[in-house]
């Protein structure tokens, strides 16, 4: 069965495979073999060189495992293919699904102060970065698990081999067999459960990203806010400023026009009046 389908090409799928064929490159190139056996063998040599060739869109399962055999980050390939996807067959939205996140998303910060939302923000920034050290320490054991996986795949196989050339007459090799398929079974389930445990550290963090863009929101409208009224306030007194200088121009244009009504009563008296 096909891995892939067949979208029409755009730069959405050429980026994916561009950034795919370079994590290759940054983890040293390792063959299709080995990639496929850091897998667990779960995805074949084939399917591993159609994910990384890339000339159609591959299913996001196969891509998934092989990111994590290179050891990139899963969040940022997820975007890629999902543009590439969005690109080859997009959805539309429901115009009720597209209103309805805004007003909850507004309502859960809106009532927070500068200090309220510094404080919150810094708590979501621990908790992001908590978050992103739990996300790496469970992306590394789980490439360790996938290595060892893949060894101890390896030597079963090598064992069976020998066990069928030497049925009946090895018992201490069929107890080694049985021995490594247990110790084999151990680390599918370390491995599944450190799979599981690295999807909800990468939930958390996004959540705990989501909140953290909307204390950014209420930040941009409290200082939004506070601009426009320290606008208001410059505009009213710079009002005030000139009606005070209207008002000094005024009362100096009386004084002037009292002054030369006084020199004009003054000069109108008879002389001898103002000799006295």
């Amino acid at each position: 069965m096909s891995t892939a389908s067949r979208p029409a090409p755009g730069p959405a799928l050429e980026h994916l495979r561009y950034r795919l064929r370079r994590l290759r490159r940054e983890s040293g190139e390792p063959s299709l073999r080995v990639i496929s056996r850091r897998t667990g063998d779960a995805v074949s040599r084939t399917t591993v060189g159609t994910v990384l060739d890339c000339h159609g869109l591959p299913r996001w399962g196969p891509v998934e495992l092989v990111v994590e055999a290179l050891g990139g980050n899963l969040d940022q390939f997820r975007e890629l293919w999902v543009a590439a996807r969005d690109e080859a067959a997009p959805l539309d939205v429901p115009i009720s699904l597209s209103m309805e996140k805004e007003p909850r998303e507004a309502t859960a910060v809106a009532g927070l102060s500068l200090a309220d939302l510094q404080a919150a923000e810094e708590d979501l920034q621990d908790q992001a970065a908590t978050s992103g050290r739990r996300e790496g320490e469970a992306r590394s054991e789980l490439l360790t698990a996938l290595e060892v996986r893949a060894d101890l795949a390896e030597h079963l196989n090598e064992l069976h081999e020998r066990l069928g050339r030497e049925r009946g007459r090895n018992e201490e090799l069929r107890r080694r067999v049985a021995g490594l398929e247990a110790e084999l079974a151990g680390h599918t389930d370390r491995i599944e459960r450190l799979q599981d445990e690295l999807r909800e550290v990468r939930d958390e963090r996004l959540i705990l990203q989501e909140k953290l863009n909307g204390l950014h929101v209420r930040r941009a409208e409290l200082y939004f806010a506070w601009a426009r009224e320290e606008e208001a306030r410059r505009r009213a007194a710079e009002r005030a400023r000139r009606e005070r200088e209207q008002d000094a121009d005024a009362l100096e244009r009386r004084l002037v026009a009292a002054e030369e009504l006084l020199k004009s009563v003054l000069a109108s008296r008879p002389r001898e009046d103002r000799d006295e």
